[in-house]
């Protein structure tokens, strides 16, 4: 899943030799995200493989242009904003039964925290509490209220994933020795080089999967 939304593949998977399409795996995770416990196990299983690839990177990585670690966060964004699109349109389907947001957002938040990691056979110490941080951040989305408003105002519903991403980032910077004036230097490689990655890739895997289901 990650190579297949995160890139442009033009030959089979590295992991499982898959050659699907990007459009037909958005859609099927689109008819899967219907039960919040099979979208929860996805969502925490890709916010797992994210984590598990920053963790190889060194500190030199998040202090110098490391073309390596900017592909991975290019990639890793790109999913999530796919992933974060099918869920904003599954909430909006939901429509106006705010019970309804509330139960699948409950059974989110146990599936989520629940670290269904089995898929990742081995994750390490720092990989984990990155995982940890990615998670908190995006359940602090789930967790808020719900309504009409937000359903009709999803640029709100968007910002979690992006948050998401930063928190794991900044759990690693910062695991590796790099200060919160380490973070915030500009000009610097992880503020004017690694962040925008998040923004502009989680913003085109939004629209990408808007285009695969299609919406538009």
């Amino acid at each position: 899943m990650h190579q297949i939304l995160g890139k442009n593949m033009d030959g089979h998977t590295e992991f499982n030799n898959l050659a699907i399409d990007r459009g037909d795996l958005t859609r099927i995770i689109r008819s899967t995200a219907e039960d919040p416990n099979a979208f929860g196990v996805i969502h925490a299983s890709q916010t797992a493989v994210n984590a598990q690839g920053l963790e190889r990177f060194p500190e030199e990585s998040f202090r110098k242009e490391d073309p390596e670690l900017r592909a991975w966060v290019k990639q890793s964004s790109a999913v999530l904003g796919h992933l974060d699109r099918v869920r904003g349109e599954v909430i909006y389907d939901l429509g106006q039964e705010k019970k309804d947001v509330v139960a699948w957002n409950k059974m989110m938040n146990y599936h989520v925290y629940g670290a269904p990691l089995t898929p990742i056979p081995v994750i390490g110490d720092v990989a984990q509490r990155v995982v940890d941080a990615g998670t908190t951040s995006y359940m602090n989305d789930l967790n808020a209220k719900i309504d009409a408003d937000t359903r009709n105002n999803m640029v709100n519903h968007y910002d979690n994933g992006e948050r998401q991403m930063y928190a794991m980032l900044r759990q690693m910077a910062m695991k590796r020795g790099l200060t919160e004036s380490d973070l915030d230097a500009s000009p610097g490689e992880y503020e004017d080089g690694i962040q925008p990655q998040v923004q502009q890739w989680y913003q085109s895997g939004i629209k990408d999967a808007d285009m695969k289901m299609g919406e538009r």
